[in-house]
């Protein structure tokens, strides 16, 4: 958790960075109905009225907060890294292991209580147009593995996306609920083999069997 900033003169950017670090610290640990603008600019060391000269109002500071959460958390470098299709699954799931593992579970915290916020903060429907963006990102990736030659052409990517995806949140929560004895990194490295074995290609899906050769 932040300690009251000292009040001193930064940047517009720098400021804004700021704010946005200090709501995920309090959303992380009040919850986002807690996460009160005059707790921000407390945090801060500036007053209420000096956040507007940053953000419109407390939803664009948490919308602010939101997008930063997601472009840390899940767009992960491995992304865009090389190797199959199925190397870079795995690296974005060691990734997220990895994150799980750290001392700074922040962004964990955040996340859940970002899910949790009541309807009436309006981040239902950004929150849950950024998870299937993520969504998305994973079904491409299948799908360039099906192009090269690593998934077999006729797995789902969607729906194996959605395992991934749900395998991920299994760690999340079993981590929130302090159950990692359970759920631990071995467990979830045998869920991630269990779904990737169900859509590897072979080599014989590559090459046609004696029974599938027209000629």
């Amino acid at each position: 958790m932040h300690q009251k900033a000292r009040a001193q003169r930064l940047s517009g950017k720098t400021r804004r960075e700021q704010i946005i670090d200090v709501t995920l610290d309090l959303v992380a640990e009040h919850g986002v109905r807690d996460t009160t603008l005059s707790r921000i600019a407390t945090v801060v060391g500036i007053t209420t009225p000096g956040l507007y000269a940053h953000f419109d109002s407390r939803k664009e500071i948490l919308l602010a907060a939101l997008d930063d959460l997601f472009d840390h958390r899940t767009l992960p470098r491995s992304y865009a890294g090389g190797g199959t299709a199925l190397d870079r699954i795995r690296a974005i799931e060691r990734e997220h292991s990895e994150l799980l593992d750290s001392d700074d579970d922040r962004s964990v915290r955040a996340l859940f209580e970002f899910v949790a916020a009541p309807v009436q903060e309006g981040l239902r429907e950004t929150l849950g147009h950024k998870h299937l963006a993520r969504l998305r990102d994973v079904a491409d990736i299948l799908r360039v593995g099906q192009e090269e030659g690593s998934i077999r052409k006729d797995a789902d990517p969607k729906q194996t996306a959605w395992m991934i995806l749900s395998r991920a949140w299994t760690g999340d929560i079993a981590h929130l609920m302090g159950i990692t004895d359970e759920w631990d990194a071995e467990r979830s490295a045998r869920m991630l083999d269990f779904i990737l074995d169900s859509v590897a290609a072979t080599p014989q899906d590559s090459h046609p069997t004696a029974a599938d050769d027209p000629f």
